[in-house]
């Protein structure tokens, strides 16, 4: 039930005060994470540096800048600096930096109205040169509506003034010490203000706090400043050195690929798959702000579209951002971090935006290949880059490598969009990861997706199963967003139809960043599996490669009617309707937009649902209709045995040309087949699809398969059209789930002839992990017994001059032949 439907139209304001029995249960508990400042050194593996006791980064701590600090095991501090008591690392902070730590409340299991205190040991060469600060961060809401036109930009909508830019202050709570040397800077009964409205409006009045800031800053422009051993609790007094409610959890050791290539500063490729959500889109368009609180433009917008980095200090990045929502969106912010947590070059991680607006994965497949080669030159809208500039020109090291311009990262973001053959959709996401692995075997993956109040895409649950079998880390933004809605108007959070706003991207990054911290000691890597046994059956259909065909094509029917190469489809058409009904088989299974123009990330349908192995005729229904294109995939493994193949036994039937009205999907060559008469064939496989023709005297076609019927089929059934037309025409079925070997098909007419055009065989194995392999050596008409029979009769491959006949294999043994003695080897399940 959505909220409107519960609530009055009267404001609602509501406080939330945890109880004191909560609060002094959670005092004894350090709130920070990392709290020691752990920390892993690269240096040496990038340049052979034998420093390991320091490094300019801590795990889940942020800075400015490489370099801002560093940190240090205490072993190498001072004496007259580091403290009496252990404290483990040590971190100065460089004249006029700062660290800090954020995390959202519901994180730390944090209420409005709750009293958080800090403590925090220092050193400090003058008075007052460490400021320990606590800082409320709340999403921005102020009285009444704006519109971009107002400052002169083109956007003539008007949107509420809420969600505008980055986090705010809600309330910063500081302090220091008077004194010079060894201190500890305390900030006791920090209270978590926070009170908020639900709709759509904005209000000056609220405070949507969602999260904490955690700040140690040196105010000295000459002299460093050493921090150690910070704690903040839940309750009116600030405690010190207490053990950590948040323990670190290692998510990098599930990118091991990829954080070596950080550690090395090798160059990286990302791409960032998913919708609208995941490219930065949004109403009103996320661009630069004024973030300045005191500037009498606080909050007025600073550019319209095109990235300017002189106005944020980036101008490293003028040629590597085209748009400012590329820049403000949560990968854009990873690409930062990673340049500052592993001091790289924009030219060292290249973020390709596969996401798309109004796209989703089952639309993206028909652009993998291209973008994964790069075969698209940058383009703001097509992959988040400006134009002008190659690749090549971009990122020079990601070509020299030994292993090319290949993609080592694979991030999803929103699922929003997908609904592609719900609820079975998740075949379309595996699809995508065994694609990529099939072509990139060592490509890893992240999963962070997007997830508006809990509710708005089914496509987390299937990620989390996949995270499962496949072991790709999940990053659980959906939840950590869910939660804190709590804690503000969802509506500040998420303004408009899902698509969230620069804070809520940094909230999204925040999730997504934490599968890139490290620190020692270094826990053993866990590899992701590569092509482990498929989750769904349709998944098969969608790990193909695409064969595209445009609209002079002589597969199209009619121009809006053509049959699947296997069962996965995407196209595009143009229509007088905005919507056209779309039926495959026959059955109606949606409806395609109008979208006449090709595009790599959004087509106007996409299909996934048939059965391996079957006929599939997909029809669009409508005025004008005209398919313009469609990307068909071909299943892996897949082979074609047309009836003119010399490996059929026809028993002396002939040949004839077979003269197709869609563009002899199976072939051109037919068999007619009469009563009493059989064709055999000895195919691989474990899956075989027959293919024959449909005739108004069309007989019964029976199959057997090693001797066991298998399939009984009348081919005098027309297929009926839309408009109620019938067709005679080509046709197919599957015969599936075999074990993989050698199998004898054989094909019999009943009644009346059959036309015949061959069979398709498949491998869908999803991996070769349950073959088995045996080798030995044989004389001609010696007889090998398998210790175990094969599931089928297997593969069996001859050296020398040994031979062996199909006939002369068995499951569960092998006569040999030929003319002289020879090794053999043999390959089955």
């Amino acid at each position: 039930m959505k909220i409107a439907t519960i609530l009055t139209a009267a404001a609602v304001c509501l406080t939330s005060i945890t109880s004191t029995e909560a609060a002094e249960s959670r005092a004894a508990l350090n709130l920070l994470q990392n709290s020691d400042f752990e920390f892993h050194v690269f240096d040496t593996h990038r340049n052979g540096g034998r420093v390991g006791y320091s490094s300019p980064n801590a795990a889940f701590w942020n800075t400015d800048s490489w370099g801002d600090v560093k940190v240090v095991r205490e072993a190498h501090v001072a004496p007259e600096i580091r403290p009496k008591f252990s404290t483990g690392n040590l971190v100065v902070i460089k004249p006029g930096k700062k660290i800090w730590q954020f995390f959202t409340l519901p994180e730390a299991r944090l209420a409005h109205g709750e009293a958080i205190s800090l403590s925090v040991f220092g050193h400090q060469a003058a008075a007052g040169d460490l400021v320990a600060r606590i800082s409320l961060m709340k999403l921005d809401s102020e009285d009444g509506s704006w519109s971009p036109a107002d400052f002169g930009y083109s956007d003539k909508r008007t949107f509420p003034r809420h969600s505008r830019g980055e986090l705010v202050v809600a309330k910063a709570y500081e302090a220091r010490s008077e004194k010079p040397g060894p201190v500890e800077v305390k900030i006791e009964d920090a209270e978590i203000l926070g009170r908020f409205q639900f709709g759509r409006e904005s209000h000056s009045a609220d405070i949507n706090t969602i999260g904490i800031r955690v700040e140690f800053e040196n105010r000295s422009m000459a002299n460093d400043v050493w921090v150690w051993a910070p704690c903040l609790t839940s309750g009116q007094q600030a405690r010190s050195r207490l053990p950590e409610a948040r323990p670190m959890a290692p998510i990098y050791r599930h990118l091991p690929r990829t954080i070596q290539k950080l550690w090395k500063g090798e160059p990286i490729h990302i791409v960032t798959m998913g919708s609208s959500i995941d490219r930065g889109s949004a109403n009103p368009r996320m661009v630069a702000y004024d973030e300045d609180p005191a500037s009498p433009t606080f909050k007025h917008p600073l550019a319209e579209r095109e990235f300017n980095g002189q106005l944020v200090g980036r101008e490293d990045l003028d040629s590597y951002v085209g748009w400012w929502q590329h820049y403000f969106s949560y990968t854009g912010r990873l690409k930062l971090e990673l340049m500052r947590k592993f001091n790289l070059t924009p030219d060292k991680v290249l973020l390709n935006y596969m996401a798309c607006d109004g796209s989703s994965v089952g639309e993206a497949h028909s652009g993998l290949a291209d973008y994964c080669s790069l075969a698209i030159a940058p383009s703001s809208s097509e992959n988040g880059h400006p134009q002008g500039k190659s690749w090549q020109d971009l990122y020079p090291g990601l070509f020299a490598r030994p292993e090319g311009s290949r993609p080592d990262l694979i991030i999803f973001g929103s699922g929003a969009n997908e609904k592609t053959d719900t609820p079975d959709e998740v075949a379309v996401f595996e699809g995508t990861i065994r694609w990529l692995q099939r072509h990139y075997p060592q490509t890893e993956f992240l999963f962070c997706q997007w997830q508006n109040r809990g509710g708005y895409s089914s496509s987390p649950g299937d990620m989390q199963a996949l995270a499962l079998r496949y072991q790709i880390p999940m990053m659980d933004m959906g939840k950590i967003g869910d939660d804190l809605t709590r804690w503000c108007n969802p509506h500040t959070f998420c303004p408009a139809d899902g698509h969230p706003q620069a804070a809520a991207h940094y909230v999204w990054f925040k999730q997504l960043e934490k599968a890139f911290e490290c620190w020692d000691p270094i826990a053993t890597g866990q590899a992701q599996l590569h092509l482990p046994e498929r989750l769904h059956a349709n998944t098969y259909g969608w790990e193909g490669d695409m064969v595209s065909r445009s609209e002079n094509s002589d597969r199209l029917n009619n121009r809006s009617r053509f049959i699947l190469d296997d069962t996965a489809v995407n196209f595009w058409m143009a229509a007088d309707a905005k919507n056209s009904p779309v039926f495959v088989d026959g059955k109606e299974v949606g409806s395609a937009k109008n979208s006449p123009a090709r595009n790599v990330r959004n087509s106007s349908f996409r299909f996934g649902a048939g059965r391996l192995g079957d006929r599939h005729v997909l029809e669009v229904v409508g005025d004008k209709v005209r398919v313009t294109g469609f990307d068909s995939k071909v299943c892996p493994n897949r082979r074609w045995l047309g009836i003119g193949n010399p490996r059929w036994e026809r028993g002396g039937a002939g040949l004839s040309d077979f003269q197709s009205d869609w563009g002899a999907p199976f072939g051109s060559r037919q068999i007619l087949l009469k009563p009493g008469q059989s064709l055999t064939i000895e195919a691989l496989g474990t899956d075989f699809s027959i293919a024959w023709v449909d005739r108004a005297d069309g007989g019964v076609l029976e199959v057997f398969v090693d001797e066991h019927p298998r399939m009984t089929q009348p081919t005098n059934l027309p297929f009926v059209d839309r408009g109620g037309d019938e067709h005679y025409m080509e046709n197919r079925k599957g015969i599936t789930g075999l074990p993989w070997g050698h199998h004898a098909i054989r094909l019999e007419a009943r009644d009346q002839p059959v036309t015949i055009l061959g069979v398709f065989t498949y491998d869908s194995r999803s991996n070769r992990g349950n073959e088995r392999r045996i080798v030995g050596y044989a004389v001609p008409g010696e007889t090998v017994t398998f210790s175990a029979p094969f599931k089928a009769r297997p593969f069996v491959r001859c050296d020398g001059g040994l031979k062996v006949k199909i006939s002369d294999l068995r499951k569960d043994r092998v006569t040999f032949g030929g003319d002289a003695s020879g090794s053999w080897e043999i390959l089955g399940e």
